[in-house]
Parts: structure tokens; C-alpha cells; sequence
């Protein structure tokens, strides 16, 4: 593959240095070989050029959290994970391609049955489909009483051990389980538990028993407490965190992997279940509690990074509730970079712009430093070095 340089009016690595003013990013064989600025790069011979003039450089985003086949403003999630796997498909491809052309080139998918994500992967993997490079989990574990159970309910140590090892089988990237309620389930309280805290600790033995990573969609309530103790690598929404949950978390080095466009968009959990009074209900605490909550955690010090929970395209407006509820614009650009590549284990191979890195790069219009919604407005997307922006036009 020839060298290629991309050349913007300025380069943000990702790393928080100083961004670059006239800055470029050197690319070949699908990596980055060096950033800097332009003059000191220059042009290997052969070299294509890519010149952004105006534009922003940035390093591809990264959504910690999300689910390909669920559409939040259709309303009934759980019901859209049970769907069979030809309509759930038919509603992934689109949503992945969605993201992929908001500038996210790497995405954590956090549940789907049929072992639907699996397939994709390796579609996406083989070339047949153009999408984010993508982590799975698969199969979520939940218990049969509670939030997240779809076609696979998961109670008790032996189907608990047996429908993980599956799962891990099949190719899962990480262990994802249901610990608590949601929002957008009617049934019980968002700081409900579902897992005893011996369930817990057998779930999360026996993902990093297979050297996988385990994450727990927990709001709130003693199920924060239960996962940190057993060894949970991330705290999914953690909406209804007290500061003592956050403490904990902060020192046993527990990310907390945020979301706030469900609960705050108008595409979100409100134009899907607006008819059902209790799922309402629910979010009207979710959005009471959610900005205190997120400044408790910004106060806290507990790392922490965003995903957009299927609200797809939409990384961007979790950048900008994040700085709506009071994070600095450099510290909502790293939890869409840096610091959601290091929460979902890939930070030496993505989420910066640094020589050795995949070459994932985007551009944007305007510098999301000086105004974070500038993501919104994405122009060029390489993953690997291959350029996908032109699958807008299409």
C-alpha cells in the first residue's frame, strides 16, 4: 500500500499535547508513521496526498458502548433483541454504517443475540461490509427476574458458566452482564439487583480466566459495590452512582463507561416508549439524577469514557452532554478517543494518533477544542488507511 499524508489547518493527536497548527499524519501499510507538522514530515516520493485544508485532524472515535441491532426510538429494546436474527440484521447494517460515518472507527458492541455481532465482525473483518473495527460480547448474561434478558436467560452457577464458556466459543471479545434494571424496561427499579454477589463473582472469574475483560450494565444500588468487589473491568451507565460507589470504583481503578443521548435526545428512550407510563417514569429519575451523578464522577476522579448506547451517529451529542454537565471539551474529546480505546483494552492500537497505531483518522470542520459539537460535522474517515467518507455520496 503507497504512503499516504494527510495534511489539516491543525492536527489533535489525541495524546493532549499541544495540537499541531499546519499539521500532517504520514500513513502506510494501514498505520500511522509519523505526526507532525507538515513541513517536518514532508512528502515521501510515490505518496498520496489527502490536503484538508481548513479541516481539523483528529484520531478515529471510539464508542465504548453500543448495541448494532437496536433502533431506541422504535421503542420495546428488548423486544428488538428478540426479533429473529434476519430482521435484527437488517436494522445493524444500517445503524453500524451510521456510525461509521459519524467518524466512529471503533465501536465495543455490548450485547446480541443470534451471535449476530460475531458474524458481523468477521464480515466487517473479511472486507464484505464496510463498518468500525469492532469488539463483542455477544450473548449478554441476564437473569431470567430481570432488565436485559432477551432469548438467553442466564440463572444460577452451572447455565451461568456454561452460556459464558459458549459465548467465548463463539469468538466473544469480553463478558457482558445485567446486573441491575434500566430505564427502558418497565419491570423493576434501575438500582434493582438481579445477581447475587457470588453470581457476580463467578461471572467475571470466568471472563478473565479467559483473559476477557467484563462489563456490567449497573446503575446504581448495591450491584455497583458486589462487581467492583469481584473485579469488573467497566461499570456500564452508572446513572443512579452514589459517591461512595464512585470512590470505590476510582480505587480499584474501575472504568465507568457514561451515556446520556438515550435518556436526552429526542431520538432516544422518549420516542420510543413515550406511551409507557412506567418506563416514563423511569426516565424522568434517569434525567433528574444523570447530571449530578456525571459531576459526582467528574469530581471523583474515577476514569471514565462515553458510548452512545445505540443512539446511533450520535457520539458526538455524548461529547456534548458531557460538557453540558460540566467536563471540560479536551476531557469529553479523550472519553470519544484516548481514554474509551483504553477502557475497552485497545489503547495501544487505537484512540490517538501515534506512530505504530492503526491509521484510523478523521477530519472534522472547526476545532472541537474550541467548541466540542464540531465532531458533528465529520469530513474525511480512514480506518487502517482506507478511505470510507465516500460512502456518504452512495
Amino acid at each position: 500500500m503507497a504512503a499516504t499524508v494527510v495534511k489539516g489547518a491543525l492536527v489533535i493527536d489525541g495524546t493532549g499535547r499541544t495540537p499541531i497548527e499546519g499539521g500532517a499524519v504520514l500513513i502506510e501499510d494501514g498505520r500511522i508513521r509519523a505526526v507532525g507538522g507538515a513541513a517536518d514530515i514532508g512528502v515521501p516520493e510515490g505518496a498520496a496526498v489527502i490536503d484538508l485544508g481548513p479541516e481539523t485532524i483528529l484520531p478515529g472515535l471510539v464508542d465504548a458502548h453500543t448495541h448494532l441491532s437496536i433502533i431506541p426510538g422504535l421503542g420495546h429494546q428488548i423486544g428488538q433483541l428478540r426479533s429473529n436474527a434476519a430482521q435484527a440484521a437488517l436494522r445493524a447494517i444500517p445503524n453500524m454504517r451510521t456510525d461509521f460515518l459519524s467518524g466512529v472507527t471503533t465501536m465495543r458492541v455490548v450485547g446480541e443475540e443470534h451471535f449476530l455481532d460475531i458474524d458481523i465482525k468477521a464480515a466487517v473483518n473479511a472486507g464484505r461490509i464496510p463498518g468500525p473495527r469492532l469488539l463483542v460480547a455477544t450473548r449478554p448474561i441476564a437473569a431470567r427476574h430481570g432488565h436485559g434478558t432477551a432469548l438467553t436467560a442466564s440463572d444460577g452457577p452451572e447455565e451461568i458458566r456454561r452460556h459464558i464458556r459458549e459465548n467465548l466459543a463463539a469468538g466473544a471479545d469480553l463478558i457482558k452482564y445485567f446486573a441491575t434494571g434500566g430505564t427502558s424496561s418497565a419491570r423493576a427499579a434501575a438500582d434493582t439487583c438481579f445477581y447475587s454477589p457470588e453470581e457476580i463473582r463467578l461471572i467475571v472469574e470466568e471472563a478473565h480466566r479467559d483473559g476477557r475483560p467484563a462489563a456490567v450494565h449497573a446503575h446504581g444500588g448495591p450491584a455497583i459495590r458486589y462487581s467492583v468487589e469481584a473485579g469488573v473491568d467497566t461499570i456500564e451507565h452508572g446513572k443512579l452512582a452514589t459517591a461512595a460507589d464512585l470512590e470505590l470504583m476510582r480505587n480499584a481503578g474501575t472504568w465507568l463507561v457514561c451515556n446520556h443521548a438515550i435518556a436526552f435526545h429526542p431520538d432516544g428512550i422518549e420516542k420510543g416508549d413515550g406511551g409507557n407510563p412506567q418506563i416514563m417514569a423511569k426516565l424522568k429519575i434517569s434525567r433528574e439524577r444523570s447530571p449530578g451523578t456525571f459531576r459526582l464522577a467528574l469530581n471523583s476522579g474515577v476514569r471514565w469514557a462515553l458510548g452512545t448506547d445505540s443512539m446511533h451517529g450520535l457520539l458526538w451529542f455524548e461529547a456534548q452532554k458531557a460538557v453540558d454537565f460540566g467536563a471540560t471539551a479536551e476531557q469529553a474529546l479523550a472519553a470519544v478517543t484516548r481514554n474509551a480505546a483504553e477502557a475497552i483494552g485497545l489503547k495501544d492500537s487505537v484512540g490517538t494518533l501515534e506512530p505504530g497505531k492503526h491509521a484510523d483518522v478523521i477530519s472534522v470542520r472547526g476545532n472541537p477544542l474550541a467548541e466540542i459539537g464540531a465532531l458533528r460535522n465529520v469530513g474525511l474517515i480512514l480506518k487502517g488507511g482506507v478511505r470510507y467518507d465516500h460512502l456518504s455520496a452512495q
